[in-house]
């Protein structure tokens, strides 16, 4: 009798034992639980802010200088009379290109430096741009500048060959008078200039 009970006790304080432990485990592993959930938040990391490169306008496209009203004046040859069909000058100002003023019909090799079709912009411009219309191929024409009609006149912008729509570029060069200055006629022809304009500001 004496001996189950003494086995009775010890099965007794074992479970409480076990009892216990499992107590300590819950309640260590509960705290620990309740610990992370209650943690601070973690403070966020700042970051520099991004330098913004400033934009840069772009530059303003200039606008073209406007088109200057353009008479004849005559025409040039200075090597022969003095003249170069005059007469139909006014023609290559006259806003249509069904009309033309045209050189004299050199039956040889032309051999002159040049002659010209002389045009008055009315006062000192300075230009900027010079088109010339020519309905045939086969001529080739400088531009020049002057104050006074008579010359002198220097070249502004280089030959080129002429055919259809030709566009003289002119560094801004001052002058009154502008000179269609023909540097080659083909052989057993003529040059014709239908139309001259002229962008030019002043």
């Amino acid at each position: 009798m004496g001996t189950w009970t003494s086995l009775r006790r010890e099965r007794i304080a074992v479970a409480a034992g076990l009892v216990v432990l499992f107590l300590g485990l819950w309640l260590a592993i509960s705290r620990g639980l309740d610990e992370d959930s209650a943690a601070p938040p973690e403070a966020p990391v700042a970051t520099a802010p991004r330098r913004q490169t400033p934009t840069r306008p772009k530059p303003a496209v200039p606008r073209p200088a406007p088109f200057v009203r353009l008479t004849a004046a005559g025409a040039l040859d200075p090597e022969g009379d003095g003249r170069e069909r005059d007469e139909e000058a006014g023609l290559a100002v006259d806003g249509r290109r069904d009309t033309a003023w045209r050189t004299e019909r050199y039956s040889s090799t032309f051999s002159k430096e040049g002659v010209g079709l002389v045009l008055d912009a009315g006062r000192r411009v300075r230009v900027e741009r010079v088109v010339v219309d020519a309905p045939a191929a086969g001529g080739r024409a400088a531009i020049q500048l002057g104050d006074e009609r008579e010359g002198p006149f220097a070249t502004v912008s280089p030959a080129r060959n002429l055919s259809g729509r030709t566009t003289f570029p002119v560094a801004r060069r001052p002058g009154r008078y502008i000179v269609v200055w023909v540097v080659d006629v083909p052989t057993g022809d003529a040059v014709e200039i239908a139309e001259v304009r002229a962008r030019a500001r002043g």
